[in-house]
């Protein structure tokens, strides 16, 4: 997973209650007895895992279960988990099992594969993973499933403003405040891949999860303001440059008023109009037009048509 907020949430769950991830992903089944060892995320210097590898041990099977998590679809798992799999193979020799955990819909194909073959000349490594979609799976079941540390997903799962109201209900109710707090901010930062931002601070503010001065300290707080000066700057740079369109589209129109119409002059009225492409349009009309007032009534029309 990129090295954005939304990373910690899931290092969380994963390193914090690996037995929810693994039921959230379907590989265990609520109740169902395990024994699950966190493995490191290291085998040698070279070699990286997943962003979580587990040893787990049920009555069905001793294995590796590789879980990684994206905030939106990778095309590049499949090569990646082939390379994961063979690592963890030659390590552990169990079966490994693929998961991924994909927050939102964002770059989803249609068609999607999920199974692929790696050919490497005289060795081919057949590779599949799970995906897991998170919008799909129910708030309200996993709610009734009383695992905290699933609370922070549950914005980005099938349900409503209520199942967001009550999964913020039910973390302000952890009564350790330094935990509270923690899953507060992966709370928001998950929440804020699908609603309001400012509406989750109200929230937040409203269930007294996290203290005002620690929210403005937090790597969450610092990434939403850098985001939001990006988007600002993003902003201007198009208005700049919509109105710089804007200037040179008037000044043409002006130009070819004046030719098509000796002794024309085309008033500010010109420059009340705020649509590029129909002033575009009305440039390539120019030449085609019978006589200056109809030019006249045409950008008149354009004012109005805005002003409406």
């Amino acid at each position: 997973m990129s090295d954005k907020p939304y990373d910690q949430a899931f290092k969380f769950l994963a390193e914090q209650d690996a037995e929810s991830l693994l039921v959230l992903l379907g590989y265990l089944q609520p109740g169902e007895r395990a024994e699950i060892e966190v493995l490191p995320r290291e085998l040698r210097a070279a070699a990286i895992l997943p962003d979580q590898p587990y040893r787990v041990l049920t009555a069905r099977e001793h294995s590796i279960v590789q879980v990684e998590a994206q905030a939106w679809f990778d095309k590049s798992m499949l090569a990646r988990y082939g390379e994961y799999g063979v690592r963890s193979w030659i390590s552990y020799r169990l079966p490994v099992r693929c998961y991924v955990l994909l927050l939102t819909k964002r770059g989803l194909p249609k068609g999607l594969r999920t199974q692929g073959v790696i050919d490497a000349g005289d060795i081919q490594i057949k590779v599949r993973y799970h995906l897991i979609k998170l919008w799909e799976i129910s708030a309200r079941k996993v709610l009734a499933m009383n695992r905290v540390n699933l609370l922070p997903f549950v914005p980005l799962m099938r349900g409503g403003r209520e199942e967001l109201e009550i999964s913020a209900q039910q973390l302000s109710q952890v009564g350790d405040e330094s935990r509270r707090s923690e899953m507060g901010m992966h709370f928001l930062m998950l929440g804020g891949l699908r609603y309001n931002r400012v509406d989750l601070l109200e929230l937040i503010g409203r269930k007294g999860m996290i203290p005002l001065e620690q929210l403005k300290e937090s790597s969450w707080y610092q990434f939403m303001a850098e985001e939001a000066q990006k988007e600002a700057q993003e902003k201007v740079r198009k208005e700049v440059q919509k109105e710089v369109e804007l200037k040179a589209v008037a000044k043409m129109l002006r130009k070819l008023a004046a030719k098509r119409f000796p002794g024309l002059q085309m008033g500010e009225e010109v420059d009340r109009v705020h649509n590029v492409d129909a002033l575009q349009r009305l440039c390539l009309e120019v030449s085609d037009l019978p006589d200056a007032e109809t030019l006249k009534r045409r950008v008149a029309e354009l004012v109005k048509a805005e002003e409406a």
